[in-house]
């Protein structure tokens, strides 16, 4: 009787223990999907208080995806991707005062934009959230296509520079 019932107790510590390894993996995995996601809304610059090369979380982004649906969620991180392309441009010579402008108002304005959104979204009802949300997003979409198509020209405008150095360069190696 005593063997049968330290076999029991024996089944039931090798279950539990199956169970907490399953548990952490499980868990581990889920931290690990979570950080894949949140890594699509990482801070750059003023939005999240680091420099440019940095990968620290911006809450303003991750706070706005909060409010949104997963398709939602993938056009944020389209536009917040495109809009973090362009201010990588910032140093170029190809600059039009145009598009200086639009870098200025994706980096001082947007997280403007963003943080008032979140603000209203704070006191608001949740069916209400997404009437805030929402509109935010779009506004964010467009800017994010004309920050793609800025920072597309700006580099056509950088390429056409490169080249014409090559050729430069091509024809003095000619001369000798």
């Amino acid at each position: 009787m005593l063997e049968v019932l330290g076999a029991i107790l024996l089944v039931f510590f090798l279950m539990a223990l199956a169970m907490v390894w399953l548990g952490v993996r499980m868990a581990r995995r889920m931290m690990r999907n979570l950080r894949s996601f949140a890594g699509g809304f990482t801070g750059q610059g003023a939005w999240g208080g680091q420099s440019w090369g940095s990968a620290i979380p911006d809450p303003r982004w991750a706070r706005l995806a909060g409010h949104l649906d997963r398709r939602q969620r993938e056009q944020a991180r389209v536009a917040r991707e495109r809009i973090r392309a362009l201010l990588a441009e910032r140093g170029s010579a190809a600059l039009t005062p145009e598009e200086a402008q639009l870098m200025i108002s994706c980096e001082k304005r947007v997280p403007e934009l963003i943080d008032t959104c979140l603000e209203r979204c704070r006191s608001a009802r949740p069916d209400e959230r997404c009437d805030y949300a929402a509109p935010t997003l779009e506004r964010l979409v467009r800017l994010g296509e004309e920050a793609e198509a800025a920072r597309a020209a700006i580099r056509a405008r950088d390429d056409q520079r490169l080249t014409t150095m090559h050729h430069y360069f091509d024809a003095v190696a000619e001369r000798r």
